[in-house]
């Protein structure tokens, strides 16, 4: 259940404030139990396990980065790679395939209109050749997009390390939910948790 914010003074006349639970307060003490929470051991709770998780990423992104370089992923990446230099020496060597015909026409080793057939095929060749590269790049730039967006969470993570103090905007991009228990023990739940 939610927790509300409320404010008290205790009997030296500091003021504090702190977190009760919305069930036992609003509806019955039945339903829940009166657990609360001070808002500065709430804070130094989450702030504290929020710099443990950044603290160990620089382990947690070697590890990722290892794995990344073994998925079937980056063999997929290396495939295509050697697919569009398959490629490219296939265009060198058409293309100089089409040079020679002109030097076996005039030498009269070809006819005209053979060096026109000759010609007109090597250049399609070439063409789809190129079309056929420009597929396999854009293929490739899909799968470095995805392994991108695969390691977002530790980028999120990594813009706020070091944090001495939360924010909204540090706990909405990091925390998912944040729970209370009755024995005053806390359980965060990241966003990233997964």
């Amino acid at each position: 259940m939610a927790m509300n914010k409320k404010t008290s003074t205790n009997k030296t006349g500091n003021t504090y404030e702190y977190y009760i639970c919305s069930t036992y307060k609003k509806k019955s003490n039945k339903m829940c139990t009166k657990h609360t929470i001070k808002i500065e051991n709430l804070e130094k709770a989450v702030l504290a396990s929020i710099n443990y998780h950044i603290s160990f990423l620089t382990d947690i992104e070697e590890i990722i980065k290892k794995v990344n370089e073994n998925t079937y992923q980056n063999e997929e990446n290396k495939s295509i790679e050697k697919n569009i230099l398959n490629k490219q020496n296939e265009i060198t060597k058409l293309s100089n395939f089409k040079m020679c015909l002109y030097e076996d026409w005039k030498s009269k080793v070809l006819t005209k209109e053979e060096y026109i057939e000759y010609k007109s095929r090597y250049e399609n060749d070439i063409e789809k050749l190129k079309e056929n590269i420009e597929k396999l790049k854009k293929e490739k730039q899909k799968y470095e997009i995805q392994k991108t967006n695969k390691n977002e969470w530790i980028e999120n993570f990594k813009r706020n390390k070091k944090i001495t103090k939360l924010s909204r905007d540090v706990l909405l991009e990091l925390i998912n939910s944040i729970y209370i228990h009755e024995n005053g023990n806390i359980t965060i739940k990241f966003n990233f948790e997964n």
